[in-house]
Order: structure tokens, then sequence, then C-alpha cells
């Protein structure tokens, strides 16, 4: 090996080791293999409440009804929104901006985003639909809750059109941000709005617990194509259902 061709080998080691971090933290968690759920207790010491907590989630209804209580009337107060969506890594995001409200028991809890999860993560008696999207919001202290939505296919993605039209191209570098034309959140859910609410935990890394999760009862419907093209970017993101202990 000639003196330039080791000066271009050194080269490419470097280049190599200065971009193993970045890669490690695109994929600091999974679903399949040595960073899936099993090990997410293991990869960090920020994560043991992955498989420690008591009121882990997703769940099944059917079969923790006692855990939960079921109401008919969805206090949020949705209204036109701009944002800006990108593929994490884990899921498709869209980080909003704009004046979405959700109130529960007198505190209030502003959007910060929504994503998605194929299939869908909660289930009802051991059913599952074929996807399901997270709308996550923030009280000024700090609290979280989350409205959970069921997606199955059908004929049409309705409102959600907007956000499956401009899904990030499967080629783009991981966070790379698009901005959505402006949409209105309030055509994104069902005509019903009879909800399962429940204390449970986020879904994903660190698995933090007390989040106050409002899912709902009737099913969205998205067409087979945009489905299709979700996978093509995310294929699986589904925590398997989990037993509370409380």
């Amino acid at each position: 090996m000639s003196k330039t061709q080791r000066s271009r080998f050194a080269f490419g080691v470097m280049v190599g080791l200065l971009c193993v971090p970045l890669v490690a933290r695109a994929q600091e968690f999974g679903y399949y293999g040595p960073l899936g759920p099993s090990f997410w207790p293991a990869l960090s010491p920020a994560w043991t409440v992955c498989g420690t907590g008591e009121i882990q989630s997703p769940i099944d209804f059917g079969r923790l009804t006692l855990l939960t209580h079921r109401t008919r009337r969805l206090a949020a107060d949705y209204g036109p929104t701009t944002g800006e969506i990108f593929n994490n890594g884990h899921t498709i995001e869209i980080e909003t901006a704009g004046t979405n409200v959700l109130s529960l028991d007198s505190v209030d809890y502003e959007l910060d985003q929504f994503h998605f999860h194929t299939p869908s993560e909660h289930r009802f008696d051991g059913r599952g639909f074929d996807m399901e999207m997270h709308l996550v919001h923030k009280s000024p202290a700090g609290g979280t809750a989350v409205v959970g939505m069921f997606l199955k296919r059908g004929p049409s993605s309705g409102a959600l059109s907007a956000v499956f039209e401009n899904l990030p191209e499967v080629d783009a570098p991981l966070n790379t941000r698009t901005s959505l034309p402006p949409f209105d959140l309030r055509t994104f859910l069902p005509q019903s709005q009879s909800n399962y609410r429940y204390l449970g935990s986020l879904t994903t890394p660190p698995c933090t617990e007390g989040v106050v999760w409002v899912v709902l009862e009737e099913v969205v419907t998205v067409s087979d194509e945009d489905i299709a093209q979700f996978a093509r970017r995310i294929a699986f993101n589904a925590r398997r259902v989990q037993r509370q202990s409380r």
C-alpha cells in the first residue's frame, strides 16, 4: 500500500469513527433484536422503568376495564394548525404550532406533536388495528396527556390526507423537516368522541409514568396506499401490551 493509499485509508477510518455516534444516537432504541422493547430497560439507566414500572402502556381495554373509565365527551379545543413533518427513525412525527388545547380535570394541556404507530399499540379484547395516532399534549406544569386514535384500512384517508400526502421521502436523512400546508385538527377526529381514559406511561423510552391517556373508541380510515407508503418508511413500531400491576 502506497503512502497516499495509507493516508486515504486512515482518513476513511477516521470519518467512519466520527459517524458512529451519529448512527448510535439515531438508533438508540428499536423494535427488533437487541434494541427491541425487551431490552429497553438495559439500554440506559434512565429507562429502567420500562421494565420495572407499575402502570406501563399500552394496554388492552377489554382485559383491564377496572383500570379505565369511559366518557362520551372530549374537551378538546382544536383549530387551524401548522406543523413540520419528519422521520425521526422511530416514527413519522409532526411538531405542531397553533392553539390546540385539551382540558382534563381542570388542567389544560397544549398539543406539542403527533405521530403514528403501526400496527396499533392499544387493543380491545385482543383486537388491534392497522395503525394508531398519538396526539401528545403538555401542561404548563410538565404533565403529559395523549389522545390515541385507531386507524384502519378504508376507502379514504379523509382529513389525514394532509399528512400522508406529505410523508418524508424514503431516502431523506433522518430528522429532515418539511413544513406542512395548514390543516385543521378538528377534522382529524372521528364523529363520535366516546373514549376510554386511564393513567399509564409513554410507550417509548424513557417510558415515563403518570401519562393521562384518552383513547377514542371510533376508528378512522386510512387508504391502502397511504398505509403502504407509511410502511415503506416505518415498517413496525408498536410496543406490546403491558400488564399493569395496580
